[in-house]
C-alpha cells in the first residue's frame, strides 16, 4: 500500500504545471503594428516588417490583414479546452499607389459572440395542397424504374 501511495505521489509530483501555450500567425503584432506609419509607410515596408499577410481582401487588393492568436490550455479538469489569451487581427488599407492609407488594429473587445439559431425552415405549401400533390406526382415519376416497353 505504501508503495503505491509513494508511485502516485512521485507521478504528482513530475507533472508540470506549465500551461500549454499555442501561437498562431505573427508575433507581437500589437508592437510591430506602431512601426507603420500612414502616408509613409509603403507595401515593402510593410512585408519587409510583417512579412506576406495572413489574407488579402477577396473584394479589394488593396487591403491586407494579419493576424495573432494565443490560446493556453487550461487544466486538467477541463480535459485541455483552451482558453483565448490574444487575439489581434491588423487591417492595413493601401491607396492605389501603394502607400498605406488606413490601419486599424481589432482586439479581444471588437470580437463578436455568434450564437447559431437551430430554428428551421418551414415549406410554404404542404402535401395536402394542389401544388404539393403536383410536387409528389413529379418526384415519384423521377424516381420511378424506366420500363421496357415492347411493341
Amino acid at each position: 500500500m505504501k508503495l503505491i501511495l509513494a508511485i502516485i505521489f512521485l507521478l504528482t509530483i513530475s507533472c508540470s504545471n506549465n500551461k500549454v501555450v499555442n501561437n498562431h500567425g505573427i508575433n507581437a503584432l500589437d508592437l510591430k503594428e506602431k512601426k507603420i506609419k500612414i502616408t509613409t509607410s509603403n507595401r515593402n515596408d510593410v512585408l519587409n516588417l510583417m512579412g506576406r499577410p495572413s489574407s488579402v481582401s477577396l473584394f479589394d487588393d488593396n487591403s491586407w490583414f494579419y493576424f495573432e492568436r494565443e490560446t493556453v490550455n487550461q487544466s486538467v479538469f477541463k480535459l485541455g479546452k483552451a482558453k483565448i489569451e490574444k487575439n489581434y487581427i491588423l487591417e492595413v488599407k493601401f491607396n492605389n499607389a501603394g502607400i498605406v492609407k488606413s490601419k486599424k488594429l481589432y482586439d479581444m473587445n471588437d470580437m463578436n459572440d455568434i450564437k447559431a439559431i437551430k430554428e428551421t425552415t418551414k415549406k410554404k405549401y404542404d402535401s395536402n395542397s394542389k401544388f404539393g400533390k403536383l410536387l409528389k406526382s413529379m418526384e415519384q415519376k423521377i424516381n420511378s424504374p424506366k420500363r421496357n416497353l415492347k411493341k
